[in-house]
């Protein structure tokens, strides 16, 4: 037991734990080796043991899969060396673990069952409390330290492949252009198939970026006064080729001028973007796809319908989930990331967004409403200067 209470006292995560209580957790706790390429414990399985590494290392791998095609692939998320825990699952609900873990070398272990641990930490409230609560501040850390890795990397990753992918469009645009020379009409029809893949592409990229760096506070940064017929217009410009290239029929309703509203305007714009792109993407040859806005009352009101293959109705609780991917798409690529994106966006701007499929009776296709609010503030100081400038002319005075 003295072996075990010495190597208790040198983790930090028992760093000021009564006497009493390393003693009791001695009681129940054992050393255990394992060799290289052992696995400890699996994600998903039943979290029975707390780990406390003595010597060695070990790797921390989650299963990542893109869609419900996708092939699951094992991801080093961090690693554990000596004087750290692992398998803390199991003293937090569900009681599962959250991930795998593998030996990366010989491993010495304190392993402590879970449950057992539970127990003493009931017996012993204020030590629970506080174990629990060291737990979080790692788990908080680890998460901290992911997403900026996650993030450096597909910000390092995403502008390595947009500049040759820029380059590759360029040379197509060339050729479209008649710069290099007479093309044939299948030649044109082939490049500019070609260029709408690249468009994907690139837009995919875009898609995984703003996924890792996408917050509410940086969206509501971008806010200023826009028009939204301006936003529309620019929207439709975006997916006028694919449209052709489609042979579906895209076209905007509602009033030509709106009240301005305080929104982001690139983030609008590529929230209409997507849901349109997304409605000539499902819809067959021929049909229709509308882009309608309205004023009602304190709010700004955006519809973008289509008469395409719909959205099944199990899958439309979920169609906002991150890089879900409803269950009739799966021939189609794609992240399963734009809706997603364009939730989040939305709700920066203290919105909603949801969807209809069928929204008419008599036809498939899907309708999906936006509602924004129209009383936004402005970013300060631009917003608070705004207000003092509106203060002053509702007091009839004159600014300095």
């Amino acid at each position: 037991m003295e072996v075990v209470i010495d190597n208790l006292k040198r983790f930090e995560f028992f760093d000021g734990i009564p006497e009493s209580a390393l003693a009791r957790i001695a009681t129940i706790a054992k050393e255990e080796t394992y060799q290289e390429g052992s696995l400890l414990f699996s994600e998903g399985t039943n979290a029975e043991k707390f780990f406390l590494i003595v010597e060695g290392k070990i790797s921390l791998e989650k299963l990542v899969q893109l869609g419900r095609t996708g092939t699951p692939r094992r991801a080093t998320v961090g690693v554990v060396g000596p004087w750290q825990p692992a398998g803390w699952s199991s003293l937090v609900s569900p009681y599962v673990y959250t991930s795998s873990s593998v030996c990366l070398e010989k491993t010495k272990t304190v392993v402590i069952p879970g449950q057992d641990l539970l127990e003493l930490m009931k017996e012993m409230p204020e030590v629970g409390c506080e174990l629990i609560s060291r737990i979080a501040t790692i788990i908080r850390d680890r998460l901290n330290t992911s997403s900026s890795t996650l993030t450096y990397f597909l910000s390092i990753v995403s502008h390595e492949l947009k500049r040759p992918l820029a380059a590759v469009e360029n040379y197509i645009q060339v050729l479209l252009g008649g710069f290099a020379g007479e093309i044939s009409p299948k030649q044109q029809r082939l490049l500019e198939r070609s260029s709408l893949r690249l468009s994907d592409l690139r837009a995919l990229i875009s898609d995984l970026l703003d996924f890792a760096r996408m917050q509410p506070d940086q969206i509501r940064a971008d806010f200023e006064l826009i028009y939204p017929q301006d936003i529309a217009s620019e929207s439709l410009e975006e997916v006028r080729l694919a449209a052709a290239q489609k042979g579906v029929q895209v076209r905007g309703a509602g009033p030509t001028e709106f009240r301005p509203i305080v929104a982001a305007r690139r983030r609008l714009r590529q929230v209409l973007s997507n849901l349109l792109a997304n409605a000539i993407k499902f819809s067959p040859e021929g049909s229709k796809v509308l882009l309608s806005a309205r004023d009602e009352s304190d709010y700004l009101i955006i519809e973008v319908a289509d008469e395409g293959i719909g959205i099944p109705h199990e899958d439309q609780q979920h169609i906002f989930d991150d890089f879900f991917r409803a269950s009739n798409v799966e021939e189609v690529s794609g992240a399963g990331l734009g809706l997603s994106i364009a939730k989040k966006i939305i709700d920066a701007h203290d919105g909603t967004i949801t969807v209809e499929s069928p929204y008419d009776p008599d036809k498939s296709g899907t309708r999906f409403t936006i509602r924004i609010p129209c009383n936004l503030p402005l970013p300060t100081p631009f917003g608070q200067n705004m207000q003092e400038a509106s203060d002053r002319i509702a007091e009839g005075t004159s600014s300095p």
